[in-house]
């Protein structure tokens, strides 16, 4: 496994993979509030290593495509699970990098997916 370096530039966090394939993570300040918030140890252990993941897999997500309009977020992104826990991003081929702009509890309301 690559070893990460972990730096905060503009108020985003960014995980990069030190070899030379590795996607950058970079994840936004709510992803680091819900990550910090989380209590389930099963689930942070999840979610940590599915973001790992997504530096060497960036396309194992789906396009996202909620039933409820409510629950689209205002752009299209993809979506992997990782425990209860659904981590909504984009992919920058041009920058390699991997953006995480959500990180939601699949067991809240969807018709308030997004809001917070």
């Amino acid at each position: 496994m690559a070893s990460r370096s972990l730096q905060r530039s503009n108020n985003l966090v960014m995980i990069g993979a030190d070899d030379v394939d590795g996607y950058e993570i970079v994840l936004a300040p709510s992803v680091i509030d819900v990550m910090a918030g989380i209590t389930s140890k099963d689930d942070a252990r999840r979610v940590r290593r599915r973001l790992e993941a997504l530096a060497i897999a960036p396309h194992m997500g789906t396009v996202y495509d909620p039933i409820y309009p409510s629950a689209r977020p205002p752009h299209e992104v993809l979506v992997t699970f990782a425990g209860h826990f659904g981590i909504y991003y984009t992919i920058d081929a041009d920058a390699h990098q991997v953006c995480v702009e959500y990180l939601e509890d699949c067991r809240r309301d969807p018709e308030e997916k997004f809001r917070s």
